[in-house]
């Protein structure tokens, strides 16, 4: 019985130290610094919250209305797994990156 629990103890910090490390990839920013930052903090926010279920759709939805009343508005805001795009938006208000399999798309049109 010990070993099951010493299993289970170090199973959940092999879990919870995947989720500590588990970090975005950006692909491509022409955001400022600063903006790119609060940027991708609110996108891994809005994944972490709702990627339990796959509600990509809600996860935009969150990302779109916190980038509207933190940076003006008309954000546009894809979440997903295996979609391209191609888009005409406006000069360093544009951010495209990955948390772990799923793509973030972000840009101001």
């Amino acid at each position: 019985m010990k070993t099951a629990a010493a299993k289970s103890n170090i199973q959940l910090d092999e879990e919870e130290m995947k989720k500590c490390m588990k970090k975005s990839l950006i692909k491509y920013s022409d955001m400022p610094t600063e903006l790119g930052n609060e940027a991708v903090e609110v996108c891994t926010m809005a994944l972490d919250k709702f990627q339990t279920n796959a509600d990509y759709e809600a996860a935009s939805v969150l990302i779109k209305n916190t980038f509207d009343k933190k940076f003006g508005s008309s954000w546009q805001v894809a979440v997903g797994e295996g979609f391209g795009f191609d888009i005409s938006c406006q000069q360093k208000f544009l951010l495209h990156l990955y948390y772990g399999k799923v793509g973030i798309l972000c840009y101001k049109s």
